[in-house]
């Protein structure tokens, strides 16, 4: 069941309970969109060994790339707080928002303009449909 009190921009804090589960044990998530259709976010406390540079070549960075959830692993995402830089950007919460165009994003951060401190990439997501 979806609950009313959640929002996008809350964040989940694992139940320290949950053992073994490589996604959520101790995760944090942040949850980008939350509606009658289900909800989505990305775990933000899970780096991976891999940086921006190793997924996309032309991107000339080495920002950490984060496990953002089990569901569609070979995608990435990214979150951000500079949506006057990257057009189409949606807003979760509070000055921070979530994708946008990942061309210009590129150019940006080839050109210095886009630092690790304004942007967060993740490998897939989590999700959840209503009444699960």
């Amino acid at each position: 069941m979806i609950s009313d009190k959640l929002k996008k921009g809350h964040l989940l804090i694992a139940e320290p309970s949950i053992i073994g589960d490589q996604s959520f044990n101790r995760s944090v998530i942040l949850l980008a969109d939350h509606n009658s259709n289900g909800s989505v976010g990305f775990i933000i406390n899970k780096p991976l060994k891999y940086t921006i540079n190793d997924l996309v070549p032309e991107i000339d960075a080495k920002f950490k790339i984060y496990n953002g959830g089990p569901v569609e692993q070979d995608n990435l995402y990214f979150i951000h707080n500079i949506p006057e830089l990257i057009p189409n950007s949606i807003e979760i919460s509070n000055g921070i928002y979530w994708g946008g165009d990942f061309e210009s994003t590129k150019s940006l951060i080839n050109n210095g303009v886009i630092d690790k401190k304004n942007i967060r990439f993740f490998l897939g997501y989590t999700g959840w449909e209503p009444n699960h």
